[in-house]
């Protein structure tokens, strides 16, 4: 069963556009117990808000995971382009 996750990232370090033109990312350097434990449960297929902190404070994207966790390493895919 496709399931639905949160990612948080400071637009200032990579944005949703930075993302879009690179294709695809490798979520790696994930510090926090629990957000390292969600990336290890995702599964290929699944989908990811892909959410501005700091300054935006917003979904700006969507995004697919497209390998399963590798150690520390979780690959996203853009999917399609976000809200506005």
């Amino acid at each position: 069963m496709k399931k639905y996750w949160l990612v948080k990232q400071e637009p200032g370090a990579y944005s949703w556009n930075d993302f879009v033109a690179d294709g695809k990312t490798s979520w790696t350097g994930v510090r926090n117990f629990t957000a390292r434990n969600n990336l290890r449960a995702m599964r290929p297929g699944d989908e990811v808000l892909f959410y501005h902190s700091v300054t935006d404070k917003a979904v700006v994207g969507i995004a697919k995971v497209v390998r399963a966790a590798n150690g520390e390493r979780r690959r996203l895919e853009h999917s399609r382009s976000g809200p506005g």
